[in-house]
């Protein structure tokens, strides 16, 4: 499965960890690097100067990705479900980025391949009911066993 995730938060990384962004930081060790994905500089630097709304990044990463499809397509097509990766860049969980506009590219169109965006990789949770192990996400979490959503411990 496909997740997404800051550099930073290391307990959402799943599998191989992929660079989707134009450099990482100096300490980090990635796997492999996916830069058809990363921002342009030109867009990184209109952000930064907050020369564009969100929409307008939305829009100029798009016209990016399009440019890229060729690319974009033959890695789309070379995922499995089989195998967990990461796809990685700067931004915590919760804040603007582009890596949830990649996501949002493999869910619509490898949705068999999409695992999520922080998702945690602690595979001790517990459900506090039965004790069976849940399955993680943001704000909750699901027991397959008592088929329930409950609150995601912090």
């Amino acid at each position: 499965m496909l997740y997404s995730a800051s550099y930073f938060e290391p307990q959402n990384h799943h599998g191989l960890l992929v660079s989707i962004s134009r450099s990482h930081p100096r300490s980090f060790q990635v796997d492999t690097k996916l830069p058809f994905l990363a921002p342009s500089q030109t867009l990184l630097d209109d952000w930064k100067h907050q020369q564009l709304t969100e929409a307008g990044y939305i829009d100029r990463y798009r016209q990016e990705l399009q440019q890229a499809w060729p690319q974009v397509n033959s890695w789309l097509a070379s995922l499995t479900p089989e195998g967990d990766c990461t796809l990685l860049c700067w931004e915590k969980a919760g804040e603007f980025c582009h890596r949830n506009l990649a996501m949002k590219v493999v869910r619509k169109h490898r949705p068999d391949c999409y695992g999520g965006r922080d998702i945690s990789a602690d595979l001790g949770l517990k459900c506090p009911n039965c004790q069976a192990l849940i399955i993680p996400g943001i704000d909750q979490s699901y027991c397959p066993d008592c088929r329930e959503w409950i609150t995601t411990p912090i």
